[in-house]
């Protein structure tokens, strides 16, 4: 084989495998991957900025977005006037994730404008707090590192809008802020037994809060909000809500003032006689409308610490036997034609029935009193006299007539339709005790019903204190009013009204419930107390006092209760009339009812027992002259 012609030796090529080993089909092979895979990315792209942009970034935005309910304000108690009784405010409660708190610096600009740290972490967060809500700073620290969970702490239970908005410029990372609602009680003790409270989880607890709870309650609303990664809401993202919708408010016939005056004159006189308890009422004769209804002792309606037991209103749940304000239920033999105001009644000094001696209050040599005289001097014994006339049934009869043994009608939670028992059950004295109001048992209201329905011609209207509702756009709705029921004739009540004006005088058993300038219709009582431990008449008196004014055309009844007395008296005209004529005297005044401007009725208390009386016989009276005839009753 022949030499190359250079003189180099001459070498084969190398060979070179097929297909994509090759250096430029390998090129051309890898780029065709990538334009491929540019094509998908490509695609999915127009289809994300496209087709599914939509959807994508809702679905985005749905990660971010965050809900909070809004609480609905409860709708205000209001007295007569407008003036509020019980109102929800808004309030804050400060929370913290201590998560993001534990990173917070807190800075001050020194003298030379520069910044610098003064404070760091849980520390400086829990000074802060605390310094603008006057929080233990001790017990927000706490709170900060020994949280409910591990991302949720309760910094301060309680702090006002004004106070979270002085923290949130403070600019603590994770600290934000739980609206609520609080229910405040202006009036505080003098109206928590009647209004109730609203306690933990915004239940209603008692009283008008309760029962009125569907009207006063609203529809709570939602606000939707977007959060970025540290769970804080972006100021500038999606905010929406839906508002919520507060309760109705409900208008009480109560006048505040008056019901704090009643409030202050019964704590006042309890204290003063050394007394267990006191309740005191007014009430429009006409309508039935209560202007004030309040009990002592009661209690602060937010303290929530109080027991559950005391919380309770004793002008409607307590019991008690009512005494000789229940003479003027006996004193419907007038009605039956047994007596009237002039017939005379002997008094004895003492008297036997069914083997037990009564007597009156008071010693006294033997009475020459007419029927209205024993009323206006509150004989128990004189009471008897006529009262036998009436029998078992007739005298049971007439106590359920006038309304004891059922609710009053008001409709609060706890009331007592107190105790009458039937004849079937009485025993051989229950008959006479029944006549002058022991053997059975009643509340206040129920004895304040009797006065008004002899203050308004006989008829009986029964007790109301809701007036009516307020929706949202100030529309007032009226609360359907009760209709009254006669219970005795208009010339009967006018007859005992005539009667009961000697009791607030000085040949009564009350001087000291007079209203200088006007002319009282009352009458007292000093009922001999039940212990409940031992079922006996040992637990002192329950002095009361109960009458309507002015007498010539009443306007307003008022009720006056002390249980227990033990210093200064414990005859209801002493303890309880004063209290009543200064209840009485602001209520008329305050309603501008003018003086009275001719003399009261006057009646003859007492007869002359040599005069000839009775059937022409020509005799003096003996143990009683009492007409006989009677009608079925």
């Amino acid at each position: 084989m022949a030499a190359p012609r250079n003189g180099r030796r001459r070498t084969s090529p190398r060979a070179v495998a097929a297909g994509v080993a090759h250096p430029a089909r390998r090129a051309r092979a890898l780029m065709l991957g990538v334009l491929i895979v540019l094509s998908l990315f490509a695609a999915q792209l127009v289809r994300l900025q496209g087709l599914d942009a939509a959807s994508v970034s809702a679905a985005a935005l749905g990660e971010r977005l965050q809900s909070r309910a809004i609480p609905a304000a409860r709708g205000s108690i209001t007295d007569v006037d407008g003036e509020d009784l019980a109102v929800s405010v808004e309030r804050r409660r400060i929370v913290a994730d201590p998560t993001l708190v534990e990173d917070y610096e807190r800075t001050e600009k020194g003298p030379d404008g520069s910044t610098e740290v003064v404070g760091e972490g849980y520390a400086a967060a829990a000074e802060v707090v605390a310094d603008i809500t006057g929080a233990d700073e001790a017990d927000v620290l706490r709170r900060l590192t020994e949280p409910l969970g591990e991302q949720y702490a309760i910094l301060v239970p309680d702090a006002s809008p004004q106070q979270w908005q002085e923290i949130n410029a403070a600019g603590i990372r994770g600290v934000s802020s739980e609206e609520f609602m609080r229910r405040e009680y202006p009036l505080g003790e003098s109206t928590a037994p009647l209004l109730g409270w609203v306690g933990s989880g915004d239940m209603p607890a008692g009283g008008l809060e309760l029962v009125n709870e569907e009207a006063l309650t609203g529809e709570p609303g939602e606000a939707l909000y977007e959060v970025g990664r540290d769970g804080e809401m972006i100021s500038t993202g999606v905010y929406e809500e839906d508002p919520a919708e507060p309760g109705q408010d409900l208008r009480l016939t109560l006048d505040g003032d008056l019901q704090w005056r009643a409030y202050d004159a019964v704590r006042t006189r309890v204290k003063e006689a050394g007394a267990i308890s006191g309740y005191a009422a007014v009430m429009d004769i006409e309508t039935g409308e209560l202007r004030a209804l309040t009990s002592y002792p009661s209690f602060d309606p937010s303290d929530s610490t109080q027991d559950a037991d005391e919380m309770r209103n004793a002008a409607i749940e307590d019991v008690y036997e009512p005494g000789s304000t229940s003479k003027l239920i006996t004193a419907a033999a007038l009605e039956q034609g047994i007596v009237d105001v002039e017939t005379p009644i002997e008094v004895p000094v003492t008297m036997s029935r069914a083997g037990t001696r009564f007597k009156d209050a008071e010693p006294h040599p033997v009475e020459y009193l007419t029927f209205g005289g024993v009323l206006a001097k509150s004989s128990n014994m004189g009471t008897i006299l006529y009262g036998e006339k009436l029998s078992d049934q007739q005298l049971y009869d007439w106590m359920r007539r006038f309304g004891i043994g059922d609710p009053s009608g008001l409709g609060l939670p706890g009331e007592s339709p107190g105790l009458v028992p039937e004849p079937s059950t009485w025993s051989a004295t229950t008959r006479y005790t029944f006549m002058f109001g022991q053997g059975l048992s009643g509340t206040m209201l129920q004895q304040l019903g009797v006065f008004q329905a002899v203050a308004n011609d006989g008829v009986m209207v029964p007790p109301s204190i809701v007036a009516g509702t307020v929706d949202e756009e100030g529309r007032y709705t009226e609360d359907e009013q009760q209709e009254g029921r006669r219970v005795v004739s208009a010339e009967t009540a006018q007859t005992l009204t005539d009667i009961m004006q000697s009791v607030p005088s000085t040949e009564g058993t009350a001087p000291l419930a007079a209203v200088p300038g006007y002319h009282v219709a009352g009458k007292t009582s000093t009922a001999s107390r039940v212990d409940p431990e031992t079922g006996r008449y040992s637990g002192g008196v329950t002095s009361s006092f109960m009458g309507f004014a002015p007498a010539d055309d009443p306007k307003y009844a008022v009720a006056v209760v002390i249980q227990g007395p033990t210093r200064i008296s414990e005859f209801g005209g002493v303890i309880a009339g004063p209290v009543f004529a200064d209840l009485m005297r602001y209520t008329l005044q305050q309603e501008g009812i003018a003086p009275a401007t001719t003399p009261p009725t006057q009646i003859d208390i007492e007869f002359d027992p040599d005069e000839k009386v009775g059937d022409g016989s020509g005799d003096t009276l003996g143990d009683i002259a009492i007409k006989d005839e009677r009608t079925d009753g």
